[in-house]
């Protein structure tokens, strides 16, 4: 039996190997891999299920005030706990993510090449180096950590949400999970954007700089923490166009200003671009300036519908 489990458990590793080696393995005629084809057709199939099957069912929970046990009529918990409770409620659900994200951290970490492939794909076969004993086990676990926090989010979220949920009114509550889908859907358009696009770009000009006689090899710890901060900050501005709406909703703005705002939005993006690409070149910097002006002002028509 140990015999069996262990020819099913390397034959389970050799057909996972393959399916990562065919998604980073190039489309012909493009150098961009299979992966980011895979990407966009969830991206389309997600919005489609969604419209599909979930919007009827949100409109109906949208225009639903039905007034149930243990709430006023705003929607609001009329529980009382005491200090002690709060604080006991809020240690429970820290535990309980902390668990999440230690369980999913240790699984993540058994696939630890197959996420450093995914992370070392936009160096295009950039060699890297590690300067210290500890620089690689660390470098992985810090991947691992991070793939572990995207695959454990919906439990922290929802942890967060079961605390914070019975405090708010019923028309706060609608509003945080109609914003949370769509942060969640810019999000990771914008960290797509930013891996397939604008760090091999970046880094294929950064490494490149200069003289032949200098020789750039990052190290591993720099490269992982560039590559996450460049995520995580294009995955935010992507948040933009939902901003916008959302001041606009609540009566902070009005829709006619950003199209007052439009001349200075420009040389925003462009400082925006300089921040997230510390390039001399404005290829780089036209890469997310664009973008960001287009944010713009599909977030001033979106304001126009709040």
């Amino acid at each position: 039996m140990r015999g069996n489990a262990r020819v099913t458990t390397d034959q389970f590793a050799i057909a996972l190997q393959a399916a990562v080696d065919w998604l980073w393995s190039p489309v012909p005629g493009s150098e961009y891999p299979w992966a980011a084809v895979v990407a966009l057709l969830v991206v389309v199939l997600s919005g489609v299920v969604t419209y599909v099957f979930a919007v009827p069912r949100i409109r109906d929970w949208w225009n639903d005030d039905t007034v149930r046990p243990n709430e006023d009529e705003r929607g609001v918990s009329t529980v009382e706990l005491s200090l002690m409770e709060h604080l006991l409620e809020l240690r429970n659900r820290f535990v309980i993510m902390a668990a999440a994200l230690g369980v999913g951290t240790v699984i993540a970490f058994v696939f630890y090449r197959t996420w450093m492939e995914i992370a070392l794909w936009p160096l295009n076969g950039h060699e890297l180096q590690a300067i210290t004993p500890t620089e690689k086990v660390v470098a992985y676990f810090k991947v691992s950590l991070v793939v572990a926090l995207v695959f454990v989010m919906p439990i922290i979220l929802y942890q967060v949400w079961m605390y914070v949920a019975p405090g708010l009114t019923r028309r706060e509550r609608r509003y945080i999970l109609a914003f949370v889908p769509g942060a969640t859907f810019s999000f990771v358009c914008g960290v797509a954007f930013a891996y397939f696009a604008l760090m091999p770009a970046a880094l294929t000009f950064l490494l490149g700089f200069g003289d032949d006689s200098i020789k750039v090899v990052p190290t591993v710890a720099s490269y992982i923490d560039f590559v996450t901060r460049l995520l995580v900050a294009v995955g935010g501005v992507f948040q933009l166009p939902l901003i916008m709406f959302i001041l606009t909703k609540v009566g902070v703005v009005n829709a006619g200003m950003f199209g007052k705002w439009r001349r200075y939005v420009i040389v925003l993006a462009f400082i925006v671009g300089a921040i997230v690409t510390p390039t001399p070149d404005p290829f780089n910097q036209l890469l997310v300036a664009i973008p960001v002006m287009m944010l713009y002002e599909f977030g001033a028509l979106l304001a126009r519908f709040a």
